[in-house]
């Protein structure tokens, strides 16, 4: 069985915006906030967060370990599978991996905020046999979720120059909740999302829950 490519994966060739890509626009509040120089539609989410974008190239190499920031908002949006790209919501609720991490205190189940996408019951499986992050990492929990609320964007944040000209990379790994207004010079790369009514599930019985299905 060949390895599954998952949906959410980032290419090697795919290019990034450039700073030259980015302007100053100053909406009608009158507080400069960062924009495309050639605006598209989806640009800016329902929050109004600038989401960063990428200019897709052909013959790359699948990242394994980095996501594409807007299959990524894709799936968190429309609780898609991170693997198929298919709906991972169930009646009985949705999957998703979280790490516990050894020299971390035990982890709250109902305060867990992830930026990593659902998974249908049939990829969760196929992620843990395959997936070298979660086959060799003991400190990787499957959850059941009943109610996943999104919360918040994370990105890197610019501060506008002195002449109103460009903008400056100033804070790589930020977070902006959606309770809070917008931060104007954000360029969001993956959306989050809060857990709640989270119960661990035994990969094993899964498995075999699948295999006993019609």
């Amino acid at each position: 069985m060949s390895v599954p490519v998952p949906y959410v994966a980032a290419l090697s060739s795919d290019l990034p915006p450039l700073e030259t890509d980015l302007c100053v626009e100053v909406p009608r509040n009158g507080v400069p906030r960062i924009a495309y120089v050639k605006p598209r539609p989806g640009d800016r989410d329902a929050h109004g967060n600038l989401w960063g974008r990428h200019d897709r190239v052909m013959g790359g190499r699948v990242l394994f370990g980095e996501m594409d920031a807007e299959r990524q908002r894709e799936c968190m949006e429309g609780l898609l599978c991170q693997i198929c790209g298919q709906p991972a919501e169930r009646e009985d609720g949705t999957l998703f991996f979280e790490w516990q991490r050894p020299d971390a205190p035990p982890m709250q189940l109902n305060r867990i905020r992830t930026d990593m996408p659902p998974l249908c019951p049939t990829c969760a499986p196929l992620s843990l046999r395959y997936c070298p992050h979660l086959r060799d990492n003991q400190s990787a929990l499957l959850l059941r979720v009943r109610k996943s609320i999104p919360c918040g964007v994370g990105g890197t944040i610019y501060q506008v120059s002195p002449d109103m000209n460009h903008w400056i990379p100033v804070f790589p790994d930020a977070y902006s909740s959606y309770n809070k207004p917008h931060h104007p010079g954000m360029l969001a790369v993956r959306m989050f999302r809060k857990l709640r009514g989270v119960t661990v599930v035994d990969p094993d019985s899964l498995a075999a829950e699948l295999a006993e299905a019609p």
